[in-house]
């Protein structure tokens, strides 16, 4: 059985001398106790009445709830209890509960004031409980509310004996479901039932939200600060089912396009499209469905990088105590938990990569350790005789076993396998999430891996159809994301992502999609009223772009189709003052849309050209305003200097090191140059070493920052400091930020070498002001073993 237990005032109810007694017993010493005590009993209240302070309080208990250090003093309390409950399983007196033979035994889970104990059903652990209550009751200071506890009971437990058990609990009611840090404690069949307050939740808060005197970007935020985050904590733990997920996506979509006389208005644009991230042509909300999935696989990153957790050992002794949770096969009694787990595992599956260290725990055949390769498994064929099994059996001393590759493994996969950097410190292997920068799973990065897939998949679904409109994705992208940059209010970007995407109500688009109304334009008479006629190609229209400041001529040809008239002008955005006439150019489009409005529903009659060329600069003047001021009152980050020439490096017994890399098209080796300056000696040399090239001029340079340490390790200097050229990697040291498993342990063997110096750090420089070790690096490319040379102080 489970019993859930509520504490009456908990952290108000605190005696001060059990507290400081167990961080006595805990081990702090006594200068913090005094400090915490003090922090008790110097706490004083005061009350405002009619605006006026008048009197204190010095309170008993000193610190209240509320207070941003009674949480944490509750937790010193609650160990207590946690003991206690500890020495009654210790001396047999209660017994917990065990998912599995081989689990761990749990007999309570604490979250601040929350418990949770567990027991077996009967009376004479009840009993023990009740003791075990009373007496931390008695030393505390706390009190149990037994009105509204609750005790769970497992399927097996009679009712006779369930009456006996509540009796001895103090008469603690029996609960058939029930919360726990605000989840269900008990999933039943019904999902919909269980799992449905959150769409209740959901439509609550939208309804309490005045839909009308929102403008839609006002309704964007909205949705996103507030709706989308309602369901994250209960989609981290368990899958919702697929028509929940529909639900809620389908709340959100009614709330953002509005309703009118208690009826929702058209959805010009499927929620899929608005779901898609703002440079694929969305509006950046999230699919529900998918965000599910993506939280989910945080758990299952978390139960496969860190075993000793908890909830780790709990759900790996039940359905996988000798399998990997990549591996293991889902047994038709599982619980829900685990089945949203299960369903996420294909996620994780398609990102990760094993970061080979020893290779003591990777399979050579069934794992995914080669970068760079649609599976990332070797695509050679296991040989009969092959008894090969380990990747640790292809490494001899930290480096690879080259005969034995090329014997057992084609070309390809030879060479894939021989480019994986090795670590230095034989560390153990590791899983790298691919699509993150750093190879740590977050759920962003897993979301957005996620929906890259299910574009890919669509993608493929339409090859073969044929499209009036071919623009290529990166030119498409570049034209969301100059949209998205645009200097102007956010409710005119919205308005001009939903003429490109057709979302507009122009009178043709609403007669096609409801058969009612006139198509023609109210402005000319004489044409459908499109989004291209309204805003391009209406009379009235080209009244006003001829008084336009700003001329689309080389556009002029796109004015048929929209988006490509503006994808056309979105190039202007290189030019001096480009985004300026972009953004110029919105707040007019803005401007001919609101002047039909007012001629479509209030009778308005037209204001002259030059007065909407006026209207809508004083609009992008004032926006412009308003970013100049902001840039006007923020602070400048400062930026360090790395020009190392200004730096003075004449310490005593410092050692300066210049390091630069030369490849040869067509050769596999890399030609690495280092000029070394001793200040003790006042010398100078030169290294020429050579090693073999990984084909990426970044990791060659890593590598060769790692092979300068390992010899000036060798050489016991302990003052260094090496300069480089590359920036991208010295971005990557300095922030510790891998673009890839490779990157990952050559960084973090070059981590382990710079620990060994008394004073080690790298400096970014140009290349020109390291002409004598480029010139090095050039040399070295002809040479067949490494060189040291003296070179003449002067350089």
């Amino acid at each position: 059985m489970a019993i859930k237990l509520d504490m009456a005032k908990a952290y108000d109810r605190v005696e001060w001398q059990c507290l400081l007694k167990m961080m006595e017993k805990m081990g702090f010493c006594s200068k913090w106790i005094n400090w915490i005590h003090n922090c008790l009993k110097t706490v004083s209240y005061s009350f405002n009445c009619n605006g006026e302070v008048k009197g204190f309080v010095t309170p008993e208990r000193g610190i209240r709830q509320g207070d941003p250090l009674s949480p944490y003093l509750f937790l010193i309390c609650s160990e207590g209890f946690s003991n206690l409950l500890r020495r009654a399983e210790e001396s047999k007196r209660i017994q917990g509960l065990k998912i599995s033979r081989l689990g761990p035994v749990l007999t309570h889970l604490f979250f601040a004031d929350d418990s949770i104990i567990f027991c077996k059903a009967n009376k004479n652990e009840a009993v023990e409980i009740m003791k075990v209550l009373k007496t931390y009751e008695n030393a505390s200071g706390q009190l149990v509310n037994l009105d509204k506890s609750a005790v769970f009971f497992s399927k097996n437990v009679d009712d006779e004996q369930k009456k006996e058990i509540c009796l001895a609990l103090g008469g603690m009611a029996e609960a058939k479901q029930g919360k726990y840090l605000g989840l269900p404690m008990v999933v039943s069949r019904s999902k919909e039932q269980i799992f449905g307050f959150v769409r209740d939740n959901i439509r609550k808060r939208c309804q309490n939200w005045k839909n009308k005197l929102l403008s839609p970007a006002g309704k964007e935020v909205l949705l996103k600060a507030v709706v989308m985050v309602m369901p994250t904590y209960v989609m981290s733990c368990f899958k919702l089912s697929r028509r929940l997920c529909k639900d809620i996506c389908s709340l959100m979509a009614n709330f953002w396009w509005g309703e009118a006389n208690g009826k929702n208005k058209m959805h010009w644009l499927s929620w899929k499209k608005m779901a898609m991230a703002k440079s694929a042509g969305g509006l950046g909300f999230k699919d529900i469905e998918a965000f599910n999935q993506a939280l989910l696989g945080k758990q299952v990153w978390r139960i496969l990088t860190k075993p000793n957790l908890l909830v780790s050992k709990v759900l790996k002794s039940r359905y996988s105590p000798q399998e990997s949770i990549l591996l293991c096969s889902l047994p038709r009694n599982a619980s829900w938990n685990w089945q949203g787990l299960m369903g996420a595992r294909s996620l994780i599956n398609a990102g990760i990569i094993r970061r080979i260290g020893n290779g003591r725990s990777t399979n050579i055949w069934s794992h995914k350790w080669i970068p760079d390769t649609d599976t990332g498994k070797p695509t050679t064929r296991r040989g009969n005789h092959c008894e090969l099994e380990k990747v640790e059996e292809l490494i001899s001393q930290h480096r690879w076993n080259r005969n034995i590759i090329f014997r057992f493994f084609n070309s390809n996969d030879a060479q894939k396998i021989l480019a994986i950097p090795l670590s230095l410190a034989g560390r153990e292997d590791s899983f790298y999430w691919q699509p993150k920068v750093g190879g740590m799973y977050t759920v962003n990065s897993g979301y957005k891996f996620l929906m890259k897939q299910h574009r890919k998949r669509g993608r493929r679904r339409q090859e073969g159809a044929s499209s009036s409109y071919t623009a290529s994705d990166s030119e498409l992208a570049q034209m969301w994301n100059t949209l998205w940059s645009l200097n102007i209010k956010h409710k005119i970007k919205i308005f001009i992502w939903k003429c490109i995407q057709g979302a507009l109500p122009v009178k043709a688009t609403v007669n096609r999609r409801t058969g009612v109304g006139d198509p023609i334009c109210k402005m000319c008479g004489s044409a459908q009223e499109t989004v291209e006629h309204l805003l391009l190609n209406c009379p009235h229209t080209e009244n006003i772009w001829k008084a336009s400041p700003i001329q689309w001529d080389g556009a002029k040809e796109q004015q048929g189709d929209f988006k490509r008239w503006w994808l056309r002008i979105s190039e202007a955005r290189h030019r001096t003052e480009g985004m300026e006439h972009i953004g110029l150019t919105a707040n007019i489009l803005w401007q001919v849309w609101k002047e039909r409005n007012k001629r479509e529903f209030e009778n308005a009659t037209f204001d002259p050209p030059f007065k909407s060329i006026r209207k809508a600069h004083s609009e992008w003047l004032e926006q412009q305003q308003i970013e100049y001021k902001e840039k006007g009152e923020s602070t400048d980050e400062t930026v360090p200097r790395q020009d190392a020439q200004n730096q003075n490096y004449g310490n005593e017994g410092e050692v300066l090191m210049e390091v630069t890399t030369s490849t040869k098209q067509g050769q596999l080796f890399v030609g690495i140059g280092v000029t070394v300056q001793l200040f003790a000696s006042n010398t100078m040399i030169g290294w020429a070493l050579k090693d073999i090239s990984s084909g990426n001029k970044i990791l060659d340079e890593a590598l060769a920052l790692k092979l300068v340490l390992c010899k000036a390790v060798q050489r016991k200097w302990s003052n260094l400091k090496l300069r480089f050229c590359n920036k991208e990697l010295w971005r990557q040291l300095k922030y510790q930020s891998p673009a890839n498993s490779k990157m990952a342990t050559v960084l973090e063997d070059i981590s382990q070498l710079q620990r060994l110096f008394c004073m080690c750090s790298f400096v970014l420089d140009r290349e020109e002001n390291m002409i004598v070790s480029k010139t090095l690096s050039v040399d070295t490319l002809s040479i067949i073993v490494d060189e040291e040379r003296q070179l003449p102080q002067s350089l």
